[in-house]
């Protein structure tokens, strides 16, 4: 759908009237609100996935800054960016960036905050999820407790990508972990335990460093939700190539 703002506006002018006039009307969104977000994205450039994390901050006079943490193919990067976002209609955006960071369509929900995006930059095709990222300090014991996760993921092997999919059960302690993951590559499965520990770069922001119990080591960019609700990663290195947002599970009574 290339007129992603202006759908409701042509299916006013193309449908009769006897239907238009049992259509739902479109509902106005508040005003987008200024403030602190992670993005997390996945797709394609070109012919190599693509997975990456973005720590993002808008202000009232529109005004963009973040930091950028991408993987393209077997490249990996961390760069900080600027821009702009501009609304576009009531419940869309559009956000700009330097030469440092490629653009995005964001929807909104009711309440005005980014929820779902896309790419703008061509030779893409990559989806974006938009979470907020309230201002506080991310402290060990807010993480503690169990986190579970499911993602889809790509694998380079025979000099081709193909895909994997992951599910994850980890045990959080003071910034350490232990956990279970069950993969299937190429329909091909593996159940490994590992163990690991966040190490803290900027606040919420760092890296994530595990092994497995066969002794391979995984590094990933991470990027801590300052809600305490759980985390997400990017895998930068190896054959691997996973994007992830992880949940933390509420303690049971």
């Amino acid at each position: 759908m290339r007129s992603l703002f202006f759908g409701p506006m042509l299916l006013a002018v193309l449908l009769p009237a006897s239907v238009r006039a049992n259509q739902p009307e479109p509902k106005e969104c508040a005003a987008p609100r200024p403030g602190s977000y992670l993005v997390i994205r996945q797709g394609q450039r070109g012919g190599s996935p693509l997975g990456g994390l973005q720590v993002e901050t808008w202000s009232e006079d529109g005004s963009v800054r973040g930091r950028r943490f991408l993987r393209v193919g077997r490249r990996y990067s961390e760069t900080r960016y600027q821009g702009r976002w501009q609304q576009v209609s009531t419940c869309g955006l559009t956000v700009t960036r330097d030469q440092q960071g490629s653009g995005s369509s964001v929807l909104l929900t009711d309440q005005g905050t980014p929820r779902f995006g896309i790419s703008t930059k061509v030779g893409d095709v990559v989806t974006e999820q938009w979470l907020p990222q309230p201002a506080g300090d991310c402290k060990p014991s807010a993480m503690d407790g169990t986190l579970l996760s499911r993602q889809m993921g790509m694998t380079f092997a025979n000099g081709a990508w193909t895909p994997n999919a992951v599910i994850q059960r980890e045990t959080w302690s003071a910034w350490q972990m232990a956990g279970l993951a069950v993969s299937s590559y190429d329909g091909a499965g593996e159940v490994a335990a590992y163990q690991g520990r966040f190490l803290q770069d900027d606040n919420c922001v760092g890296r994530i460093r595990q092994q497995d119990a066969r002794g391979v080591n995984y590094v990933y960019a991470a990027v801590l939700r300052s809600d305490g609700t759980g985390y997400a990663y990017l895998q930068t290195q190896g054959d691997d190539l996973t994007v992830a947002l992880i949940d933390r599970i509420a303690a049971e009574p």
